[in-house]
């Protein structure tokens, strides 16, 4: 039973009726604290990993696909609400929340035109008319292996003409859920300057092989693995989109500095813990603390929640900030957290020492030059 200064801090925390009564929500918070929180310590472990049935289970219950309409296999929810189902799940258990976020985007794109890039900078190809039923409902599971186009220097991945279709070259670094996931959407840089995504069966092919999961310090069972396209080719039936470069990376740059709910989740969790472990422990200034703290991040919360509201082009350094804020003050309660602890919050049996990792990851999740910028400001105020 939770105690009455846990109870405290969830309160702050707590969404109105509207969105508390959703079945989202209900889905979500069941299957967050009977499955996902129980399973948090092996889907951390590379030897174990997140279990296959998790992600299946929440695209049954309509969690990947909040904001889908009921017609199409979603809840037709509204953005608040799906926010409020990733807080729970990421705050349960960050390595499924991560596998399963990789399908947002393939899922939004195949959609149409997203909000704040211009239509002009877009053209959708005809992987997205034939997979947008099954990633709508989640029925297609999908990742994403894109975290290459954000950096400067010669592109990692090129492609190259082919006939009607492309041939794909290099090296994407970063592909979660490999083994996990029935498609996957892979990105690669034209010779005129725009980007190709391709959508294709997430297993090995000629010219596509994928290496060893990475041995990650965090989120080690997501069975994340860099992806090797030595003349991969691509039909022009599996591009998903192309997209301007320049466009699209204004865009990005603004969608990224807001802050992300699952960010908020463990932030939340974390809280909680402390107010929980103050009391067992008779440690009132860890309690003292606790409250402390969650009184500032509620406010955080709010104030992010409120600017998701914004056009995303609008206000991007007020929701960098506020992004750098929430990660800064979710570091430091798991820091916090350890020293309430103590020693035996570093054995690998006690949650604090995955969740001070956790922490540290969202830091460096869709990290910008800018939102690094912001971060580092954060750090280093008094």
């Amino acid at each position: 039973m939770m105690c009455a200064a846990a109870a405290a801090v969830e309160a702050l925390f707590a969404p109105d009726p509207r969105v508390a009564e959703h079945p989202a929500v209900r889905s979500a918070a069941r299957i967050a604290a009977d499955v996902l929180f129980p399973h948090a310590v092996a889907a951390d472990d590379p030897a174990r990993g997140v279990d296959p049935a998790h992600p299946a289970l929440l695209a049954r219950h309509g969690l990947l696909s909040v904001r889908i309409p009921v017609a199409e296999g979603g809840h037709g929810a509204d953005e608040r609400v799906d926010a409020e189902t990733v807080e729970l799940t990421s705050g349960a258990c960050g390595a499924t929340w991560f596998v399963t976020t990789q399908h947002r985007f393939p899922q939004a794109l195949s959609r149409g035109p997203l909000p704040g890039l211009a239509p002009e900078a877009i053209t959708l190809g005809p992987a997205a008319e034939r997979h947008r039923a099954g990633l709508a409902a989640a029925s297609t599971a999908a990742g994403i292996a894109i975290a290459h186009i954000r950096r400067p220097g010669p592109p990692a991945v090129r492609a190259e003409p082919r006939g009607s279709g492309w041939t794909f070259s290099g090296m994407a670094d970063w592909c979660t859920g490999w083994g996990l996931i029935d498609v996957v959407m892979i990105a690669a840089t034209t010779p005129d300057d725009r980007f190709v995504l391709a959508l294709l069966p997430a297993s090995e092919r000629p010219g596509l092989r994928a290496g060893a999961p990475l041995p990650l310090a965090v989120m080690g069972g997501t069975r994340t693995v860099a992806l090797e396209m030595d003349g991969l080719e691509i039909d022009a039936d599996d591009v998903l989109a192309t997209l301007d470069v320049p466009a699209w990376r204004a865009h990005d740059t603004a969608r990224t500095a807001n802050t992300s709910p699952a960010s908020l989740g463990l932030l939340r969790r974390l809280l909680g813990a402390l107010a929980e472990l103050g009391t067992a422990k008779d440690r009132p200034a860890a309690v003292e603390l606790a409250m402390t703290l969650a009184e500032r991040a509620a406010h955080l919360r709010s104030v992010a929640y409120a600017l998701l509201t914004v056009p995303v082009a609008e206000r991007v350094p007020e929701r960098t900030a506020v992004r750098a804020e929430v990660t800064e003050l979710t570091v430091r309660t798991a820091n916090a957290l350890i020293a309430a602890r103590s020693g035996s919050a570093l054995l690998l049996t006690s949650p604090e020492q995955r969740w001070a990792r956790e922490a540290a990851f969202h830091l460096i999740q869709a990290q910008t030059a800018g939102v690094r910028t912001a971060q580092l400001t954060a750090f280093g105020r008094p």
